[in-house]
């Protein structure tokens, strides 16, 4: 994700997102009653309903038994609006108005997922609610803020997309086609590699790229694909192919989406950028790369000094759903037996 993002949200947005370095600071905070049914130990300020949605959603994906309490401990965190903040550490104080100047209250991310992750559960009042607060706060160029009443952002609008169309497939408003166009208008040329900027203006990025792409290609879960056409070329008129082939060159060439913080492999960006290939049938050999990645470097993405990371435990179930790659024995991990683990 762009580096004025992850300042303005804070660092703990980063372990929300999966990326593979994450602040011990945040991994430290002692339970309370009110984290129960929270999947893992860390502090939730930044990322508790982000990573409790990618959480659940993976284990929808693989139809595993998706604890009551995880759930509803989802679910009670909602605003009456329908909205998610990042984290309520007392649900009984009614959510702050969203502020894009201080970076405070609900914001699209958390509130997406939200309402993907608790449509997948069957809990479809809330998650249409949530989609219907998305709905509102859609910005006139038809993107989506972070926080309502801000710029539009490829990540913001591409997961709200996502979320509609899985909540709302039935939608028909022009929402969603406006969203993807917005979408489009981020694209950079073909001649410099393609791909998308975080917001107008900027270099392409890996993080936006991917959770845009995924906002391109149609609602989560993704269903495994029979046989893979060859990687996308990239087009100047097609932001599907433009960005597929700047996500899939990426991957066959380094074997993972790299980080934007110039780290290295970027797991997440891989996750996601492997998910809308898969989505839209292409991307044979970059699947592949990718998907050899993430195996082969599940443990250090998925564990931090011993911890379960349970936003890229969730991921990497909904790839191995996407991919037919075994969620019992994922890079040697028992993804879902070590997501239901590490539930408070």
């Amino acid at each position: 994700m762009a580096t004025h993002f992850a300042t303005r949200v804070g660092k703990g947005v980063l372990a929300a997102l999966g990326t593979v370095s994450l602040s011990a600071a945040l991994l430290t905070a002692p339970a309370h009653a009110a984290d129960t049914g929270l999947f893992g130990i860390q502090d939730a300020t930044y990322d508790g309903v982000y990573r409790q949605s990618l959480a659940i959603a993976g284990l929808a994906a693989t139809d595993a038994r998706i604890p009551a309490a995880a759930v509803d401990w989802l679910a009670d965190q909602q605003c009456a609006d329908g909205s998610f903040e990042a984290f309520r550490s007392n649900t009984s104080t009614p959510c702050s108005p969203s502020d894009p100047k201080n970076f405070s209250g609900p914001d699209t991310n958390s509130t997406a997922m939200a309402a993907i992750a608790l449509y997948l559960a069957g809990r479809t009042a809330p998650a249409r609610d949530a989609a219907v607060w998305l709905n509102d706060v859609q910005n006139d160029d038809w993107g989506f803020p972070f926080y309502a009443g801000g710029d539009s952002d490829a990540n913001s609008t591409g997961l709200s997309v996502v979320a509609i169309q899985t909540v709302q497939p039935q939608d028909r408003s022009g929402r969603v086609p406006n969203a993807q166009a917005w979408i489009g208008s981020l694209k950079l040329k073909c001649s410099s590699g393609g791909g998308l900027a975080y917001q107008k203006g900027g270099p392409a990025n890996g993080l936006a790229s991917s959770q845009a792409y995924m906002g391109l290609s149609g609602a989560l879960p993704v269903d495994p694909v029979d046989a893979l056409s060859p990687n996308p070329d990239c087009k100047k008129r097609n932001a599907v192919s433009n960005v597929g082939d700047f996500l899939a060159s990426a991957i066959t060439q380094d074997g993972a989406v790299q980080s934007d913080f110039g780290s290295g492999a970027d797991y997440s960006s891989t996750g996601w950028a492997v998910l809308g290939l898969v989505a839209n049938g292409v991307g044979k050999g970059a699947v592949k790369s990718g998907v050899s990645t993430l195996t082969k470097d599940a443990k250090s993405y998925t564990y931090s000094d011993g911890d379960l990371v349970p936003a890229a435990a969730g991921l990497l179930l909904m790839v191995a759903a996407a991919t037919d790659e075994d969620p019992r024995s994922f890079g040697g991990i028992n993804l879902k037996r070590a997501l239901i683990g590490s539930m408070q």
